[in-house]
Formats: C-alpha cells, structure tokens, sequence
C-alpha cells in the first residue's frame, strides 16, 4: 500500500518448506534491514526477469515440501506404532491372523498399520 512517499507491506507465510523456513529465518536475522534487503532482492530478479514487467505477465511459483507424503506416511506409521505400543505395554493382545495357537503381541501388525494410514484421507489431497 503507499501512503505519500512510503510503501507500508505486510508479508506472512508459514514455515511448511525448507525455502520459507529457510528465508523466514535469513529475514530474521536482518531485523531493521528487512525492507532493504527485499527490495535490492526484487531488482535483482526484475534484472535477470525483465520479461516480468510486461503487463500482464504471469509468474510460477514452485517449491519442494518440506517432507515428501512417503515421508509423512512412515512418520505417521512409527507414531502409530509407538503410541499404541505404549498404551498397551503390559496388556497382551491375541494375534487373529493365524489358525495357529493365539501368537501374543505388544501391538497392531503392520497390516492394521497400513489399512488404517490408508484409509487416512488427509493423504489423498495432492
């Protein structure tokens, strides 16, 4: 927004990837020389983007996740693992997987752990 002869600006992001995390904590560490830095940084990329000045002109933002889902869904598998592992410290459950005596275990197998981090529909956005 400009008012007279400044430009006031209000920028916020979340740190859900390295870069954001990465450039939140530079912009930081520069406290008062923010607005500074910002716009020798947009210059720079106006100089080597020229096209960009051109009205109308779109630009593409792309970014790498902080964790890929592969690496979201082991994580939430490994919480899983522990947390029922503790619940059920010390209480025995009977395997129903087998036709073989009831087999006992501290926990659910990793089939139960795959059907329900499958059915898990917070995976299924992309």
């Amino acid at each position: 927004m400009r008012r007279d002869d400044r430009f006031r600006f209000s920028l916020q992001w979340s740190a859900d990837t390295e870069e954001k995390a990465k450039v939140g904590a530079f912009l930081e560490r520069l406290g008062n020389k923010k607005s500074d830095f910002i716009v020798l940084a947009v210059v720079e990329y106006l100089q080597r983007h020229p096209e960009m000045e051109i009205p109308g002109a779109k630009i593409k933002i792309t970014y790498q996740p902080l964790h890929t889902k592969e690496q979201l869904l082991a994580m939430v598998r490994d919480m899983v693992k522990t947390s029922v592992g503790e619940f059920l410290s010390g209480n025995t459950v009977a395997s129903t997987q087998s036709s073989q005596p009831p087999e006992m275990s501290l926990g659910p197998s990793e089939q139960d752990i795959d059907a329900m981090v499958a059915s898990l529909k917070l995976f299924d956005q992309s």
